[in-house]
Parts: C-alpha cells; sequence; structure tokens
C-alpha cells in the first residue's frame, strides 16, 4: 500500500467522523469507528497499546504520563494500525515510542514497514493536508519558526510532527 493511499484514507476518515474544526479530535475519531480509549499508567517505555480481543471489543491504550501532544499522536497511530488492518488476530499491540514489540530485528530498529505506515497514518490524521493548506495560507511566507510553533499548537502536535509533515507536503523549504 502507497503512503500516499494511507494518508488518503486517514484524511477520509476525518471527513467521515464529521471533524470540521482544529485540532482534529482523535478521541471522537475512535469512537466513530468502534474503539474505546483508555488511558493508563503504561510504564515509561510504552506509549500505546492497541488490545484487540474481537472485532467489537477493540480498546486504544494511551499512556496518562506521556504529554498530551504525544498522547494525541499515539491515539492516531493505534487508530491507524486498526484501519490499516496491521492486527491480524486478537492479542495486545505495543508500541513503545515509534518501535512495535515484535520478534524480528527490523522491528527494534524502527524501520518495520507497519510502524512507518501507522506514523503516516497518525500524521495525516492530526493534519489533514486541506486543513494545513488552509492554516498555512495565513501565516508568512516562507515560514519561520515562530510560524512552525504557532501550527503545532492550532493542531496540538508536536512542532517536530509539525515541521515533518509541512517538509512532506512541500509547504516548509529546508
Amino acid at each position: 500500500m502507497s503512503y500516499q493511499h494511507i494518508r488518503r484514507q486517514a484524511e477520509e476518515l476525518v471527513e467521515a467522523a464529521a471533524i470540521k474544526k482544529l485540532p482534529v479530535d482523535v478521541e471522537r475519531v475512535a469512537k466513530h469507528l468502534g474503539l474505546n480509549v483508555v488511558h493508563a499508567e503504561l510504564g515509561k517505555d510504552t506509549s500505546g497499546l492497541l488490545v484487540v480481543q474481537g472485532p467489537e471489543d477493540v480498546r486504544i491504550c494511551i499512556n496518562k504520563e506521556d504529554p498530551p501532544t504525544r498522547r494525541r499522536f499515539s491515539t492516531a497511530h493505534e487508530i491507524g494500525h486498526w484501519v490499516l488492518k496491521h492486527h491480524t488476530k486478537p492479542g495486545v499491540h505495543v508500541d513503545r515510542g515509534h518501535v512495535v514489540l515484535a520478534r524480528d530485528q527490523r522491528s527494534s530498529q524502527g524501520v518495520d514497514k507497519t510502524e512507518v505506515e501507522a506514523n503516516q497514518f497518525a500524521s495525516a490524521l492530526l493534519m489533514p493536508e486541506r486543513m494545513l493548506k488552509e492554516a498555512v495560507a495565513t501565516s508568512a511566507n516562507p515560514l519561520r519558526d515562530v510560524d512552525i510553533t504557532d501550527l503545532a499548537k492550532v493542531f496540538q502536535v508536536s512542532e517536530q510532527a509539525m515541521t515533518i509533515r509541512l517538509t512532506r507536503l512541500g509547504l516548509l523549504e529546508v
């Protein structure tokens, strides 16, 4: 599946959940999909869990100790795993930082394909292209550091996530 297709799926989900204003309400998106979001103590190395006990019993567990922007990204990331059907059977799918705890060597190196796809999905879900382009249109051209900071606050994402998304959309010159 192409990253473009993955990002399109995320943006279509924002529309299907009738999200019209910023920041994107990721818990509302999860609810739209029938997923319950639970905030719990998961330990310092675990940002999120996708708990699949059956097609009607799916929970996203988010580390309540993480900063708000990280919690939002983790929720969007776990939604991505669900939408992209990365879960193949019931169980607990654990993310520590950006790396899924799987048995293969590639996962521990942060190059696991499903993790990259879930990150692409999360980025597009939290910062839909149309909404981001509209917000950028009201900023200085070229974008300054302060503009990136302001955009990150509006979308309630980290400055790093905003910088990556702006760069990938060709809205920020590096």
